[in-house]
């Protein structure tokens, strides 16, 4: 079990050996440099980045990072048990933390976290830790509404969604609402129960599309006033296992990584919140039983990624259908890609190699879409889960 135990700094500074030891943390080695007249031209990027992460001995925290283009530096190292979703307040001003965890307090339930962010430096200080519902164990991902007023978490092993109220200081208030899920899919050992895995809001914060792993199907809330109504529900393939989601900028479109066989759906809302299947891929992606593949939409909605052992593979989506059709397959040898996310300017893919323990900025091109030569711009212990701010 995951159980939630009190941490000595000692502990956990031996844990991370490398903060107070080697100085891993601020070891930069570019793979790819740009030519001197290219960075000439242009101011480099300037903000933070938060990365959770475990190692192998089950020891784990969030890094702080300061960002000045492609040469990260570390900050500071805190305590926090199994960070498996970070994310930012729309405001920038505090941080929420999903600890996938079975028990704390003697009870069995997870917990979330509110970070305030020093502005001058990035560093984090902790405002609350709140605990999930009962039962509600090991919780895989969160999403804080548009307007920053709610905290919405999917609980991967309870089954069920829980919605928290976020004060005006960015604190997280006791959970206000449960949505308890039922059923189970076809699998016999990742599928006796329900699952569900991400949740996303839609731009206005209208309705949230959220994921079910473990009975293979789609779920659309209404959320009016901090509550969470069931207006929709469309079953994908038996087996495939629903996990990441990423919805298309038009808000008519969003992709789904199946966990279970690697392949990836696409899918359309419309207008009337009707929820129809229009294309599977299957990707042949190398993929372990319940960790999904990570994707990521650009922004102009253009493009998807992918990422897996084998890279990241590129993805063009049809203006009209909203299908897609490979154009690369990006890739680095011996390297296993699973966090992704895009940069706050939508320039850059940010992956952490879990096996050569990096972090990367990979450029895309503005034009097409595809990806250039990368930079490492950190090293760490096996991450999990990122956020980043430009300031």
């Amino acid at each position: 079990m995951k159980r939630d135990t009190p941490w000595s700094r000692r502990a956990f500074m031996q844990g991370i050996g490398y903060v107070s030891g080697i100085g891993l943390l601020n070891k930069i080695a570019p793979v790819n440099k740009m030519p001197e007249a290219a960075h000439s031209c242009m101011a480099p990027k300037t903000g933070f980045a938060y990365v959770g992460s475990t190692d192998e001995v089950g020891t784990s925290g969030i890094h702080v990072f300061e960002i000045r283009g492609d040469h990260w530096k570390w900050k500071q190292s805190i305590p926090s048990r199994s960070p498996v979703s970070l994310l930012l307040h729309p405001n920038q001003q505090s941080l929420y933390v999903v600890n996938e965890v079975d028990e704390h307090e003697g009870l069995p339930r997870g917990t979330v976290e509110a970070y305030r962010i020093n502005a001058h430096d990035g560093t984090l200080a902790l405002i609350n830790r709140q605990p999930l519902s009962l039962s509600g164990i090991n919780p895989r991902h969160a999403t804080v509404s548009p307007d920053g007023n709610y905290l919405v978490v999917a609980i991967h092993g309870g089954g069920a969604y829980n919605v928290l109220p976020i004060g005006p200081d960015g604190a997280l208030q006791r959970v206000s609402q449960i949505m308890k899920e039922v059923g189970a899919g076809t699998h016999p050992v990742y599928q006796a129960s329900a699952h569900p895995h991400t949740v996303v809001f839609d731009a206005k914060g209208q309705y949230l599309l959220a994921t079910d792993a473990g009975c293979d199907r789609i779920n659309l809330f209404t959320f009016q006033n901090g509550r969470m109504m069931r207006t929709r529900q469309t079953l994908s393939q038996p087996v495939s296992g629903p996990g990441h989601l990423a919805m298309h900028p038009s808000g008519k479109l969003f992709y789904v990584s199946n966990t279970l066989d690697g392949s990836i759906d696409c899918y359309r809302c419309s207008d009337e919140r009707e929820i129809r299947h229009e294309q599977r891929i299957a990707t042949h992606a190398k993929t372990s039983a319940d960790e999904a593949q990570h994707i990521v939409l650009s922004s102009s909605g253009r493009n998807l990624y992918v990422a897996s052992d084998e890279g990241i593979s590129v993805w063009e989506i049809d203006p009209i259908t909203g299908k897609l059709s490979a154009i690369q397959q990006w890739s680095m040898k011996n390297r296993s890609l699973r966090t992704l996310i895009l940069s706050p300017d939508q320039e850059h893919l940010l992956a952490a190699d879990s096996s050569r323990h990096e972090l990367l900025s990979i450029p895309i091109h503005a034009e097409n879409g595809k990806l250039g030569a990368p930079s490492i711009v950190a090293n760490t212990i096996p991450s999990t889960s990122l956020a980043v701010k430009y300031i």
